[in-house]
């Protein structure tokens, strides 16, 4: 299902809730317009209420939180604004251990989003979690509406036209600068090797790519990326299956052009966005 905040100008992020194995992950796009109103804690409903229409099984909303893609949790009651600009991707995962995001994540998010790093370093529950009852989806339809499902087609999730909606982001997975021509990415699947034949499919652009495996235990998964670190020679780019892994082959259209990471970031006085 799709959720829509119905105003002016609106912008679409994904937020997924990952069940293990289980066929009971989802996606929900949802599109937001009034984005300095509309607060996180919506979202995070609308994930819940996915999960249970599709699982029979509960989530507890003071329990669990969203995540942006550094692995930072943001609470509830924030803004949708303060946070679409840096990734349109976000986790519904459990609230935090300690109540403290990665050092890592934790120092990205203080150069980027300042006073707001408070919620990354002191992310108790409390400041987490607000009450169910203020996030509740409403259903009149000049406020919200639920919108059938339909096929996905987003040039920066899905530069190849893929309806990301019916598979699984791969959140495991690691890369190398593996020599002056070549950049690697490995998915570590158990059993991988013993899908039939066209399984696993691959697409590559100038700046994106992605790997699709479909019924890798009654899901689909997909790694990929719309702006890659560097440009690669797409004709020079393949996968390969293992027994227990899916090596991804990027040819860099460079030679000895390094590679700091895989996936553009964006850095100071860098003009060219991620």
């Amino acid at each position: 299902s799709s959720l829509n905040f119905h105003c002016a100008m609106t912008v679409k992020i994904y937020a997924h809730y990952e069940d293990g194995p289980s066929e009971s992950s989802v996606t929900v796009p949802v599109e937001v317009s009034s984005v300095d109103t509309a607060m996180w804690g919506s979202v995070k409903t609308a994930v819940i209420e996915a999960y249970a229409a599709k699982s029979g099984n509960d989530l507890p909303f003071e329990d669990y939180c969203l995540y942006n893609s550094l692995g930072c949790p943001i609470a509830d009651k924030q803004s949708v604004a303060l946070f679409v600009d840096e990734d349109n991707d976000f986790f519904l995962r459990p609230l935090p251990e300690g109540a403290k995001a990665t050092s890592s994540a934790l120092a990205s998010s203080t150069k980027t989003k300042g006073e707001l790093s408070y919620y990354y370093a002191h992310g108790t529950r409390s400041n987490l979690v607000g009450k169910k009852e203020q996030f509740a989806v409403q259903k009149p339809p000049e406020k919200l509406s639920v919108a059938p499902k339909a096929p996905v087609i987003n040039r920066r999730q899905s530069p190849f036209g893929t309806d990301i909606t019916v598979y699984t982001t791969v959140t495991n997975y690691s890369w190398e600068d593996h020599d002056d021509w070549t950049v690697k990415v490995y998915i570590p699947l158990e059993g991988v090797g013993k899908l039939p034949a066209g399984a696993v499919v691959s697409n590559f652009g100038l700046r994106e790519f992605e790997v699709l495996i479909h019924g890798y235990n009654g899901q689909n998964l997909r790694l990929g990326s719309s702006k890659l670190h560097a440009e690669i020679d797409e004709a020079g780019c393949k996968h390969n299956v293992r027994a227990n892994r899916v090596t991804v082959v990027l040819r860099k259209n460079k030679e000895k052009d390094t590679w700091f990471d895989l996936f553009k970031k964006k850095a100071i006085g860098d003009n060219d966005d991620p």
